[in-house]
């Protein structure tokens, strides 16, 4: 699949809230926030990440061919700020490192196991809130996949992000608030 910048910039929260998303738009003196880094970042993740996972799942037999769906990219500090809740002033979405998709023809659990297990580099994968369902149209506040790739430290994070505390428990893994980390599976059969 092409790059395509506008994917991974483009957001409606953004666009409703009169927030510049371009990337740039933060950056200072701060080399880490310039146009070219962060768009450089972008190419690497979709290289090494989405594209795979979009020639993966988009050609499965009784695929559409557009499974895999990109909700949230790039984002300025502003749109980071502005989201409910807010995303964490270190986002790796940020410096365009992190990039959160859904499926529309299956559970996102399916991308993380796939992603963890054929994927060679990748920093880390979220699988977010499982216990909301997979997307449809009538669902569009659904789990998702958190993924995201850094050229100079990728060193495989694999977390659950849940508001169930069952699901939680059923990892050993270190659990920080939200968060489990060290999950080695997304296990659909505990949702």
């Amino acid at each position: 699949m092409v790059f395509k910048l506008k994917s991974y910039i483009m957001s409606s929260i953004a666009t409703k809230k009169g927030i510049n998303n371009m990337p740039g738009v933060d950056k200072g003196d701060d080399e880490k926030l310039k146009a070219e880094y962060i768009i450089g970042n972008l190419e690497l993740l979709h290289h090494y990440c989405i594209d795979p996972i979009m020639r993966h799942f988009n050609n499965l037999p009784g695929s559409s061919g557009n499974s895999i769906g990109i909700t949230s990219a790039y984002r300025s500090k502003a749109l980071n700020a502005s989201l409910n809740p807010p995303g964490v002033d270190n986002s790796q979405h940020i410096q365009g490192m992190a990039v959160d998709i859904i499926y529309t023809e299956g559970p996102s659990s399916d991308i993380f196991n796939w992603a963890v297990t054929k994927l060679p580099n990748w920093s880390q994968i979220i699988w977010e809130f499982p216990e909301k369902g997979q997307f449809s149209s009538g669902n569009i506040n659904s789990s998702w996949i958190h993924i995201s790739y850094n050229q100079d430290n990728n060193p495989k994070i694999m977390s659950l992000s849940s508001d169930r505390k069952d699901l939680h428990n059923a990892y050993s893994g270190e659990r920080r608030g939200k968060y489990t980390h060290g999950i080695t599976k997304a296990d659909q059969t505990l949702i």
